[in-house]
């Protein structure tokens, strides 16, 4: 098993993001083809799959910046992820 650094790490986790960037792109889409459609259940169940990714995505943006500046000079305080 290799070694890596933080900041490979942290561009795994970038590439993850944007991986799942790419499925959103894609359910918004099939979310956006059933506008016309009474299938509202369908509709709802992308909606609850979107909600997922996008905080899979946020989670995965978040994670890799703290890895790839792990090591900056910052202010004491480090927050994995913020909830604001």
């Amino acid at each position: 098993m290799s070694e890596k650094t933080l900041r490979e790490l942290g561009e795994e986790y970038e590439a993850a993001a944007t991986i799942v960037k790419d499925r959103i792109a894609l359910k918004r889409a099939q979310l956006h083809a059933l506008k016309d459609s009474v299938c509202s259940n369908e509709a709802y169940l992308l909606k609850s799959e979107l909600k997922l990714l996008y905080a899979e995505q946020r989670e995965a943006r978040e994670t890799a910046e703290y890895l790839k500046s792990y090591y900056e000079p910052h202010d004491g305080k480090r927050e994995l992820f913020s909830y604001k």
